[in-house]
């Protein structure tokens, strides 16, 4: 078999493989076959893998020195799907950025510097930085601290984790279509506004009573195949708009993983994932994101930036519905696992910097066999 050095790494609330570039093969049509085998994809087990049979463990990260100039080292990442031999590298996600800060400081690729070191991430994906202040202790990335995050038991040491100018990462506009509202004519469904954003990752958002949904819901919705599948073709049809693909159909196949979909409701009571009260007050927003078919289990984090950043952006759904606290550097989601406060610096309506609080650590490092 072959045997590639790795790290397995939690950041965040979802979990990696990160690999060094310099470990994989130099011909890069070669990674995906790599990725599959790496996570035991497709198979809804994923059992001869490190997959764990959810999209936010089947995840790759790719790291290297940079070459940029005010740049430490470039991050590529890769969603591996579950059921199907698909991958996605067309977009970043926050929660793995979270942990590229703490693999360069201990693998050597940044120098460590107490308290807090500052790495400089370049996302291959979306072409953007992301500045990530990481606590160090003894020459090493810190494990050990106070700090909580929704959807992750216990405590760990503080990351503060920036997107820099996140507008139109994937698409170069903030709002593809020109609009801060679109009128979708869904297939079997009928006409439902939207809102097409493309901050930090593209994301379709609705309104949860247009779906037939209360807002407050948790993984149940798992189960309904009714609204999954009115949530997918909501999806694809974002898609064509935001010309992913030239036919809504084709999302299913070659563009599985963005636009993600947002449902976006005011702020309201519920019981978290974990059975606790989550407090109409103590959000600004409440939201639900559809992950590759199924409700992600917390809020994935460069959609927290998107969704907190289209809160304070006037004409959208998420404006429509959040709370106005006067507050436009500051938004409270309310998600399945709890609370995520997104930290916004405005220029008039565009973003120049959002910031979210996680954790990561280091889980395993050793050699990923594969056939």
């Amino acid at each position: 078999m072959m045997k590639i050095p790795c790290v397995y790494m939690r950041g965040g609330t979802s979990k990696a493989i990160i690999f060094h570039k310099k470990d994989l093969p130099d011909d890069q049509s070669e990674w995906k076959n790599i990725f599959l085998k790496v996570m035991g994809t497709p198979d809804v087990k994923q059992i001869d893998g490190m997959g764990g049979t959810v999209s936010s463990t089947s995840k790759v990260a790719v790291i290297s020195p940079s070459s940029r100039p005010g740049v430490d080292v470039d991050y590529y990442f890769v969603q591996v799907e579950i059921e199907r031999p698909i991958i996605a590298d067309n977009l970043n996600c926050g929660n793995i950025s979270s942990a590229v800060g703490p693999f360069a400081i201990d693998e050597g690729l940044v120098e460590a510097k107490e308290p807090v070191t500052v790495v400089r991430i370049f996302n291959e994906n979306t072409q953007r930085i992301i500045e990530s202040h990481v606590r160090v202790e003894n020459g090493k990335a810190a494990v050990y601290g106070n700090e909580t995050i929704m959807g992750v038991p216990g405590t760990a040491s503080r990351i503060d984790l920036y997107f820099e100018k996140p507008g139109g990462a994937s698409t170069g506009k903030t709002f593809p279509t020109g609009k801060r509202k679109e009128t979708l004519d869904i297939p079997g469904f009928g006409l439902i506004e939207a809102s097409l954003i493309d901050i930090s990752n593209p994301a379709a958002y609705v309104r949860a009573k247009d779906v037939g949904m209360k807002g407050t819901e948790l993984t149940e919705i798992n189960s309904n195949v009714e609204l999954l599948d009115l949530l997918e073709r909501i999806r694809c049809v974002a898609a064509e708009k935001m010309g992913f693909v030239s036919y809504w159909e084709d999302a299913i196949t070659k563009c599985t993983s963005i636009p993600k979909v947002g449902i976006i409701s005011e702020p309201q009571d519920y019981t978290s994932l974990d059975g606790r009260l989550i407090a109409a007050e103590s959000m600004d927003l409440c939201c639900r994101m559809i992950s590759v078919g199924t409700m992600h289990k917390a809020y994935p984090m460069t959609y927290a930036v998107g969704t907190g950043a289209a809160a304070r952006i006037s004409g959208t759904i998420p404006f429509e519905l959040a709370r106005k606290n006067g507050d436009k550097n500051r938004v409270v989601l309310g998600h399945v696992s709890g609370c995520t406060e997104v930290l916004l610096e405005m220029d008039n309506e565009e973003v120049e910097k959002a910031g979210v609080v996680r954790t990561a650590r280091r889980i395993m490092e050793g050699y990923i066999y594969i056939k």
